[in-house]
Parts: C-alpha cells; structure tokens; sequence
C-alpha cells in the first residue's frame, strides 16, 4: 500500500523509450514506402507528404511510449509532457513551410515565365499531310480500338489469366499508324499462377484498316504495371529512379515489334511546384526489367509517346493565358492575345442509361515523318465556334508548330456530320486535319451508339456547310472532292485505284483456314491458303461463301484487291452454283 501520493518507483530511462519508438517507426515507414512508392524528390508534392506522414508516425509512437513509461512526481510530469509533444511541431512545421512553397511557384508571381514556357514555330498549312496520304491516316479512336482489340483476347492461350489493357497508345511503326495495348493480369491470384511465363503478348490494332491482331512474344513480360510487389513496373522504376519523378508509364514497341515499356520524366522548373515539363524518358524492358533513362533529345526515335497530349494541352492553354501578363488572362481582364485549345463535348451514360454530355479537351493524332504528333484547334479564350489555327506537337520531342488559319472549330465540324446523319443517332469522333488541294479539311468516323465505326465525313474547314458522308473513305473523299468542285483525282483514293490494280485477276485456290469477321459494320469473309495467301471478300458482293468450307476450291478474279467468286467447287469437285 502506497503511503506517500508522491512517492515513486524509479522512472526508467527516458532514451531507451524514445529509441524503441524509433525503431519501430522506422520498420513501419520501410513497409509504408514500399507499398505506396514515391520520389525523393524535393519538387514532388508525394514526397512532402510522405516526409508529413514520417514525422506524424514518430512523433505518435513517441507519445505512445513515453505516456505509458512510467510514474513521476509532477514536475517530472511536466518535463515528459515536453518530451511527448515536442516532436509533434516538426510536421506542423513542414506543412507550413508545404504551403509557403506552393506559392512560390504561382502564375501571379512568374506569368513572364509560364509565357515561355513553351515555344511555338508558325508554319504553313503544306505541314499538313494531303490528299494522297489519306489512307494511311488513323481515324480511329481509343474506344473503338479496345472493342476491336477485346475481340482478339479469345486467341490468346490462357486467356482467362489476362484482360487487354485499355490503354491504348498511337505509334507509328515503320510508316504505319497503329493502336497497340499490352495484355494486362486479371488479379494478384492470377498473377500469382502465371508469373513465372510473364505476360504473353499485345494486341495491335491498325486505325486505316480497322483490323486487330494478337502478337505472342517468345519470352514473357514480367516487369509489368499490373503485376505485384517487385515485379510491380513503378515500383521497379522507383527503386531504380528513386529521385526521379515520373509518370505516363505506357507500352510501345520498337520496328521490330520488340515490347518496351516508357516512362516519362518530369520537372518543375518555376519555384518549387510550378511550371511541370517532360525532361526525358525511361525505356524499361519488361522482360528482364532493364531500364535506361534518356534526356528528351537523346530518346531513341522509335519512341513514338514522351509528351502526353493532355500536358501538350496544358502547356499551351497556360502559356498563352499568361501571354500578356497574369491579370490580362483572368476573367478580369481583357484576355488580349490570350488563346486556348479548343473544347469537345464528350457522350457517356450514367447509372440510369442517360446519355450524359461533358466538355473537355480533346485532341487528335496525325502520323507524319515517322512520329506522332498531337494535333488540336486554337481558339480565343472567349470559346466560341471557331478556330484561330491549329497546333501539332510532336510527342517524342515537345516540339510545337502552329497553323495560323481562320476556321469552324472541330465542334462544329463534328456536330455538321452528325446532323448528315441523325436519323441514326451517330455520334462524330474527333477528326483529323488533311490538306486537299490546299483546302484543309477534316476527316474522321461516325460511330453508333456501341462505338462501332459506321461511316466516314469530311468537312471544309473554313465552311463547316460543305460536308460529305459516305460508307467508306474512298467514297467520302471523292463526294468530298466533287462538293469542292475538284475534278476527280484518282490518286486521292490512294494506290488500290491506281491503273496498274484495276485489272482483273483470275485465281483459283483451295481453303485451307475460313474465318468471317465485321469490319467497319461490314462482314468480310478471310480465306487463307496452304502458302498462307490470305483472300478478302465483301460478304454481301459474295453471299454463296456462305455455304464454303475448308478444303473447297473457289475460282474467281481479284480486281482492286477484291475477290470476286464465280464458282465454289467441293471436294468432291461438285459444282454448286
């Protein structure tokens, strides 16, 4: 029985709690930063919150401890109080000194800076890819690349372990426009089953041709976004980078349809926060995880994707607000010089089947000298229906060129189409910019209400009134060309209607693979031969293929590169027809 309130057993060592407290914070920071990876890097918020989270973590377990240590007299009491709560000014601290260097990066302080923060060549609309290139540019969008790319997941063996990944990318590989997107895992269990063979392929999709196809790779992906723990790709980057702030970790392949993995690097170069820039990239193999950083103007020029078109938006929407100092940009002020991209609106659905309409950025891509450029209109910042010029960045370099031309907006252009066709409810997707006979025109898809392209326009860009629709796109740019009052150029449908391929060819074959796919909403019917010469037929212009099998002899003559059958023949060599 305590006799005397003030006396007390010998306080244990006030050091020795503190140090265990450490340590115990320490381990538990170790396991928070492994699971949730950021760069040490003083320009990273992430990291100044991870540095908040650390002194918070501390400091708790120092009051834990140091409250339940031991018994003292008061005054003793009064000294361990210190001791507890002491540590708690430190992340006090930091979040201040947080705040304060947020504002050191503000536009109201550096407009001069933000205003060149990028810089803009004026060139001439013979930048813009003419007629003749009309085929070989990619006029699908994203949406409609991932239906035609989930078609393909049931060639995949072990299908079931992988999804196609939705992110879908543009490249540019040996002078074709393609959309590729790697396999991706559907979970930690599945991963867990097959990590040691690795992802097995990707998925191309051709935007000219609207066609997918599964590549399989001879040794798996390992080094993956969707795989787990260290194999996971950002956190492998994070402990091979760990001060390096990155970001739009994407796939691409090289010319030889090698599978890579790029990242990009950024920096703020305007106080601590501001003024966000692409630096370079990162080329990881994700096969052994390799990685090998590249400042921006050493990037290998097979990498296609550095600059992500929303950034390439943003730089540009900030720089040209600041053009004439930071209160001339506001809505207080003139906005004189101040420009902008141009604004789309966007259909999705909610919960209830209501079709919802947003506006956003959007931008296009144009395939041009073996890059990718992001391509998108200009407008005042009063965003109203028509266009300044237009603006093309190219992606591996950041490099920026400018249309100066007076124009109806994409918009505009998009809702001209549309109401071409409303009787079917299509929606126009963003188009693209092509230059006929030194008319620049936009050309893109209408897409039904499932993302299926249905049909194609064209719309004069300086008279959103003369639009063309039609079926295909060699039907779309000769009804364009006659409203424009050209003669007919042959050469503007591209090299199938070209002399030397509208003759008649005979052929006969016999079927060795027999598949039928739609295509454009178009069903096509693909017969391959034993020395895998694959013939394309329109099902409609052939409907007796209906009744073809494999091993039957079709007789027939290709013109335009377009089968024509005559007789289809069995086996037996019975003719049917």
């Amino acid at each position: 029985m305590i006799k005397n309130a003030n006396f007390v057993k010998k306080p244990k060592s006030v050091f020795g709690y503190m140090l265990l407290s450490y340590i115990i914070g320490t381990i538990i920071i170790l396991i928070v930063n492994y699971i949730l990876p950021t760069p040490w890097n003083i320009h990273a918020p992430e990291c100044w919150l991870k540095c908040m989270i650390i002194l918070v973590i501390y400091a708790g377990l120092n009051c834990l401890f140091l409250s339940g240590g031991f018994l003292t007299k008061n005054i003793v009491l009064q000294k361990k109080a210190k001791l507890m709560f002491l540590p708690f000014l430190a992340p006090v601290i930091l979040i201040l000194a947080f705040m304060i260097c947020g504002l050191t990066g503000a536009q109201i302080f550096h407009s001069s800076r933000y205003a060149q923060m990028i810089q803009v060549e004026e060139v001439d609309g013979n930048m813009i890819l003419s007629e003749e290139d009309a085929e070989s540019i990619a006029l699908m969008d994203t949406a409609s690349a991932r239906q035609l790319g989930d078609r393909e997941i049931g060639a995949i063996e072990n299908f079931s372990a992988f999804n196609v990944s939705d992110d879908y990318i543009q490249l540019n590989v040996k002078e074709d426009a393609v959309k590729v997107a790697p396999l991706e895992y559907v979970g930690f269990f599945k991963w867990m089953k097959n990590k040691a063979s690795g992802v097995t392929g990707y998925v191309s999709v051709s935007p000219t041709t609207m066609t997918a196809n599964y590549v399989e790779l001879q040794e798996g992906m390992h080094y993956v976004p969707s795989a787990y723990f260290g194999k996971d790709l950002y956190r492998h980057l994070h402990y091979q980078f760990p001060t390096k702030m990155i970001g739009n970790i994407h796939f691409e392949i090289n010319e030889d349809g090698n599978p890579y993995y790029v990242t990009s690097v950024f920096d703020k170069t305007i106080g601590i926060f501001g003024g966000e820039v692409v630096i370079g990239a990162i080329i990881t193999d994700p096969i052994n995880g390799e990685s090998e950083y590249y400042e921006i103007h050493e990037i290998p020029i097979w990498v296609d994707s550095v600059v992500p078109g929303d950034l390439i938006c943003e730089l540009y929407n900030v720089s040209h607000k600041n053009i004439n100092g930071y209160w001339n940009g506001t809505s207080f002020g003139a906005n004189t010089g101040c420009m902008q991209v141009t604004t789309i609106d966007t259909y999705s659905e909610d919960e209830d089947g209501e079709e919802i309409i947003e506006a956003g950025m959007d931008f296009g891509y144009i395939a041009k000298d073996g890059d990718i450029y992001v391509y998108t209109g200009v407008t005042s910042m009063a965003a109203d229906s028509s266009n300044l010029g237009f603006i093309m960045v190219n992606q591996r370099t950041g490099a920026y060129q400018y249309v100066a031309v007076s124009s109806a907006n994409e918009q505009s252009a998009m809702n001209a189409a549309e109401g071409e066709v409303q009787q079917y409810g299509y929606h126009a997707s963003f188009p693209t910019l092509i230059n006929v006979d030194d008319e620049l025109s936009y050309i893109g898809v209408l897409k039904d209400q499932s993302g299926l392209v249905k049909m194609y326009y064209m719309v004069n860009v300086k008279d959103y009134g003369k639009v063309a629709v039609a079926n295909t796109r060699e039907e779309c740019v000769s009804l364009y060309a006659k409203k424009l009052g050209l003669a007919f150029n042959e050469d503007i449908l591209s090299s199938e209607d070209s002399n030397e391929n509208t003759q008649k060819t005979q052929v006969s074959f016999v079927i060795s693979v027999l598949r039928f796919a739609d295509v454009d909403g178009n069903t096509y019917v693909y017969m391959g031969t034993e020395d895998g010469t694959v013939y394309k037929s329109l099902f409609h212009e052939n409907e007796v293929l209906l009744f073809a099998e494999i091993g039957d002899t079709i007789t027939g003559f290709l013109q335009n590169d377009k089968l024509t059958v005559e007789k289809i023949e069995s086996t037996e060599v019975i003719d049917r027809f």
